[in-house]
């Protein structure tokens, strides 16, 4: 389902704006606006004047079930890259509450922050978090609501380029980097995910126009005039090519820095941002940096009226805000946490409302299939035993009953309920073993195992019975019987003859081998019984 995002850059010189159409085949941009802001004569403006401008805006656009996302400038948020132990994986949050605290100038209940996490190992895990004070994240909630604005999230600028990064990286080695060149600020932005490197300079175009307002003696506004015209050619050129010069020193370092922390070389410079415009900047830096410098271009669809045009890199922190959502929510830095998250986005749950209540109801309509097909099996198979009990009694009775009570009672007597326990108990066949075995044999149990249906008997007895002196070692095999009365049976044979007769539980009575044993014999017996 198709859906409208807006991105919103609050730049201190234009607001900016642009609509894009998401979809399940990809992205693409239906429309552009910007509104300027009213700038007082040294070229500065206010807060208000910002929102002065969002409102403008907003009146031209169609905010009717869009979803919208904004950035504060680098400066007003605190980011920090932060190394965990991998223990600390199951309560992240809490433990980064605890780091924030000991490193933010200012109390961490007094803030909100998000993090997104950058690597992880055996031994660490690696996350970048930004902060920033709630009665400021509050203020501007509260300064675009007035606008008509409530902005699903709230990112920090240079780290919110990172949705551009499939669209500019053309090659696994390839590594861009955005400078974006505004009013009041530069924003360096390198798109690498393993190392992401983000930073905000202080110095922007108006830097260079009050540079050039001062050495050629002209108000700001004539001074922005020349600068438009002329670039870095000429006269203007020479003020403005020794004003820009900290601003390159400040980009060349932030290159080293990301390369110095582990990142990759970059290989490609996107120049964006309103001070983009300027003539000679492309070539300037490209000299500077040694690396190829281009104007970031936007890909505008078929079915908008806009047409392509390299002034488009204005919008490039705009068009990776409007991009948010191609990122997994755990890669997006945003603001609005705790009670100032967004709660506006109706559509956005009645779409998930709609999409669980169709799994609820293909759920339901499962379980009716599956309980009206178990009832018709158990219907057919009671219908079944229906018709066998009206014959059964048909023919004791002479009569068809199917109720059970009637039938008790026309058969008569009580039925017996089945004692809980046996009547003969593991223990009650100990004691019958023990009192049967005749006291002639000596005998020694190795293994009595007593299982339903089931025991099994080892032991070892000796070679010959013993009857209280009237068994001699010439006998043999030959035994006697309990009182001294002579028998034939060897040992195992006499405890086979006294075991069963124990025939309320004992039903058949197996001698395994017996194995000789110097002058014992070792026998196993397995004994089927009715009991426990």
């Amino acid at each position: 389902m198709a859906h409208t995002i807006i991105g919103l850059d609050l730049g201190s010189c234009v607001v900016k704006a642009i609509v894009v159409r998401m979809a399940m085949r990809g992205s693409e941009i239906i429309g552009l606006e910007s509104e300027p802001v009213t700038l007082d004569e040294n070229g500065r403006s206010k807060p208000s004047d910002v929102l002065e401008a969002t409102g403008r805006l907003v009146e031209r656009l169609n905010l009717d079930q869009v979803s919208i996302y904004c950035a504060v400038p680098g400066e007003l948020a605190a980011v920090r890259q932060i190394h965990l132990p991998t223990s600390a994986a199951k309560r992240l949050e809490q433990v980064l509450r605890f780091e924030l605290d000991e490193t933010l100038p200012f109390d961490i209940e007094d803030a909100v922050f998000d993090f997104v996490e950058v690597s992880r190992n055996s031994d660490e895990i690696v996350v970048l978090a930004a902060s920033m004070l709630r009665d400021n994240v509050q203020q501007m909630i509260d300064g675009l609501g007035e606008c008509g604005i409530d902005p699903n999230e709230i990112g920090v600028s240079p780290f919110s380029y990172r949705s551009l990064h499939d669209a500019k990286a053309s090659a696994e080695d390839e590594l861009a980097a955005f400078v974006d060149i505004g009013h009041l600020r530069t924003t360096i932005s390198v798109l690498d995910t393993r190392v992401p490197t983000g930073r905000t300079i202080l110095r922007g175009g108006r830097d260079l126009t009050d540079a050039l307002a001062q050495k050629g003696k002209v108000s700001f506004e004539e001074a922005e005039q020349y600068k438009q015209q002329h670039g870095l050619d000429g006269q203007v050129g020479v003020i403005l090519n020794e004003a820009i010069r900290p601003l390159i020193r400040e980009i060349r370092q932030t290159l080293k820095g990301h390369l110095a922390a582990g990142g990759g070389r970059v290989t490609k410079v996107l120049l964006a941002g309103g001070g983009a415009k300027l003539s000679g900047l492309v070539d300037l830096l490209q000299d500077e940096l040694g690396v190829p410098v281009e104007r970031y271009g936007l890909s505008l669809g078929q079915s908008t009226a806009l047409e392509a045009s390299d002034q488009h890199f204005e919008f490039a922190l705009t068009h990776a805000l409007a991009r948010q959502e191609i990122l997994q929510r755990s890669q997006r830095i945003n603001l609005r946490q705790g009670e100032l998250s967004f709660r506006g986005d109706y559509e956005f749950l009645k779409r998930r409302i709609a999409w669980a209540a169709g799994c609820l109801l293909a759920i339901l309509l499962a379980w009716i299939f599956s309980s009206y097909a178990e009832y018709r099996l158990l219907a057919d198979k009671a219908e079944t035993q229906r018709k066998e009990l009206t014959e059964i009694t048909t023919r004791i009775f002479n009569k068809p009953v199917v109720d059970r009570l009637e039938i008790e009672r026309l058969l008569g007597g009580k039925q017996i309920k089945k004692a809980p326990m046996p009547e003969i108990d593991a223990f009650d066949i100990i004691v019958e073993l023990s009192r049967r075995i005749p006291t002639s044999v000596v005998h020694d149990v190795e293994r009595l195992e007593i299982k339903p249906k089931r025991i099994t008997l080892k032991g070892i007895v000796d070679a010959q019975l013993v009857a209280e002196g009237e068994l001699t070692s010439e006998q043999g095999d030959a035994g006697v019987s309990d009182g001294g009365v002579g028998s034939d049976l060897s040992p195992t044979d006499l405890i086979k003859q006294k075991l069963e007769g124990y025939d309320e539980c004992f039903t058949a009575i197996r001698v395994g081998k017996v194995t000789v044993i110097g002058e014992r014999r070792r026998y196993q017996m397995d004994i089927d019984s009715k009991c426990p």
